[in-house]
């Protein structure tokens, strides 16, 4: 029987070491050399992975297929919206595929991606990418631990492997997985 602190709940701050693949075998991203950390139960990562992760324990490994509404969602769902390419920094990197945060009315930031660009003109949409893509992880579970209070608190890892904010000399690009 497995200690309870080693297993994958809510309130357990969860490193994996996954391959993501599409269904013809693609890979289409991979944990690189040190696993990923998320909180579990806070929305961190895909909710078909996540769910299929709750109840399991360090060591243990599974194929999880992910439709597209437990993933990134259903294709078409947004249309593209045109901006100027001024609306840019100048040293951004405006090409297909590139990702970055805005804010919304709210002020709170979400994320786009660049879907064409043409000459001033660039398309951009908040749907993911991989919207409308069944996902394919190959998943193995490598720590479990008890969440910190602020890291409940603010519904993400810190520290290695997860995100760095507040005063920390690390960089932090916004991005999480």
């Amino acid at each position: 029987m497995s200690d309870a602190a080693e297993v994958v709940g809510d309130g357990k701050v969860v490193s994996i070491e996954y391959v993501l693949t599409d269904p013809s075998g693609e890979e289409l991203d991979r944990s690189g050399e040190t696993p990923m950390a998320y909180l579990h139960g806070s929305h961190n990562i895909v909710p078909g992975l996540e769910e299929a992760l709750h109840g399991k324990t360090v060591g243990d490994s599974l194929r999880v297929e992910v439709p597209p509404g437990k993933g990134y969602g259903e294709k078409g769902k947004t249309k593209p919206q045109r901006v100027l390419r001024s609306h840019f920094p100048p040293d951004a990197p405006v090409e297909k595929g590139a990702q970055f945060l805005m804010r919304g009315q709210d002020g709170q930031p979400f994320p786009i991606w660049i879907t064409k660009v043409m000459g001033r003109e660039v398309y951009v949409s908040a749907e993911h990418p991989l919207a409308g893509v069944t996902l394919c992880f190959d998943v193995t579970v490598r720590a479990v631990r008890d969440a910190t209070d602020e890291e409940r608190s603010h519904g993400h890892v810190h520290g290695p492997g997860g995100h760095h904010h507040h005063g920390d000399d690390d960089d932090d690009d916004g991005e999480e997985e």
